[in-house]
């Protein structure tokens, strides 16, 4: 008699989701497996690639359709509406706003994460983002822009992380004729080092764009931006590119999520409170340290989450032990504008570590980071060891740390 296949369902297809898929296909026998993958779009983009989108620049994108075709990997394309852990389904509204229930043995949650826009008066109304979908997407950025710069219009960018210096300084290279101002609440670039942070308010300043810092914004309107203080910023367009947020619905299905609606996984990444669902990339947060002292909402920390959750589920399938989460930061490429690019070579805990690769070699860099990203994506269903990592060896060097504290006696057996 034959087996019934083991149903995964796999919720999200950037990278995390993405390289799951691929990487789960390559390494079990699709016989044994029913993989469906659930996402809203049907096309695959690269999220630290919208600002340049925005500006009519060109970036890789490919379709579901065609990533998936030689494969056996099931495609949904819907928005997932709820989850049922304790019936094991999940709830999904397709393209014609027809509810579907799909179940599952496995769930792999990987919804990522999107700019909050809910803390602000006249955000949601007003102001656009990075986005992939919706009304106030990078696609109406892309639209907008041209027209803006025509006239010579004002647009202000509200957010000081790596995000809105991106967008700030592409807007204003690839149309110098708009005024750019760059809102942060508080320091410039404030979670890098000074030097860092030097490096992007030169570039900002040599390309004209107004750096408003210790300024929190108090609320967005039609045409302008207002702070706290009184004063208010004239613009033509918004771009709010300040702090990412979780869907809240593994919170409304009652796993056990943080602050920010991050799903909480052990170190095979399985939700702590329902083992049948693991979570990856910018929707789970490891509880135990997995050799870095936190894991940064990245391309980079969900392509390692997306790889190690498909070796773990497919060595608890051939019944035996997983390897826990374990891995060290390499690098980190910030774009900023055409043809420049900051790459920042980081220490194993992710701080930065000189000398740092700047200008156009830098933005080339960049370039070929991004792109072994996008590579090993795609590769890992024909070669699941093409996307590897250092630091695997750092997990069990911190359990052994923190054992030698706990019990100095120990270290004399």
């Amino acid at each position: 008699m034959t087996q019934p296949s083991t149903r995964i369902l796999v919720l999200g297809a950037g990278i995390a989701g993405l390289v799951f898929t691929l990487r789960l296909s390559g390494k079990v026998a699709h016989e044994s497996v029913q993989v469906t993958l659930v996402d809203e779009a049907d096309t695959f983009t690269i999220r630290p690639r919208l600002h340049e989108f925005a500006t009519n620049q060109r970036i890789f994108s490919r379709p579901f359709s065609q990533i998936l075709r030689k494969t056996h990997i099931q495609f949904f394309q819907g928005r997932v509406t709820s989850l049922d852990p304790d019936h094991r389904r999940v709830a999904v509204l397709d393209q014609q706003q027809q509810e579907h229930e799909l179940e599952y043995d496995y769930l792999i949650y990987a919804l990522g994460s999107m700019t909050d826009r809910h803390n602000v008066p006249g955000v949601e109304q007003y102001a656009y983002s990075l986005s992939a979908r919706g009304l106030f997407s990078a696609s109406a950025l892309r639209e907008r822009l041209p027209e803006i710069g025509a006239r010579g219009g004002r647009v202000v960018v509200c957010g000081g992380g790596a995000t809105g210096i991106e967008t700030a300084t592409q807007v204003a290279s690839i149309y110098p004729q708009i005024k750019v101002s760059l809102v942060t609440r508080g320091e410039l670039a404030r979670s890098w080092d000074k030097s860092v942070a030097d490096i992007f308010r030169r570039r900002l300043l040599s390309l004209g764009v107004e750096i408003v810092d210790q300024s929190t914004v108090s609320a967005v309107r039609a045409q302008s931006v207002a702070m706290e203080g009184g004063r208010e910023l004239p613009c033509d367009l918004c771009i709010w590119t300040t702090g990412f947020v979780v869907q809240p619905l593994a919170r409304e299905a009652g796993l056990a999520v943080n602050e920010r609606d991050q799903v909480l996984v052990n170190p095979f990444l399985h939700s702590i409170s329902h083992p049948q669902i693991l979570a990856i990339g910018d929707a789970a947060l490891p509880v135990e340290n997995p050799g870095v002292s936190h894991v940064r909402m990245s391309a980079f920390t969900a392509s390692i989450m997306g790889a190690h959750a498909a070796d773990c589920l497919s060595t608890e399938l051939a019944g035996k032990l997983p390897k826990p989460l374990s891995f060290a930061y390499v690098a980190q490429a910030v774009a900023l504008g055409r043809n420049h690019a900051l790459f920042l070579p980081l220490t194993p805990d992710d701080r930065p570590r000189p000398p740092y690769i700047t200008g156009r070699f830098g933005a080339l860099t960049r370039e070929a980071f991004v792109g072994f990203v996008v590579t090993a994506t795609l590769a890992q269903q024909r070669f699941p060891g093409l996307l590897s990592w250092v630091g695997k060896g750092r997990y069990e060097q911190q359990r052994q740390k923190l054992t030698l504290e706990e019990h100095p006696s120990s270290a004399l057996k």
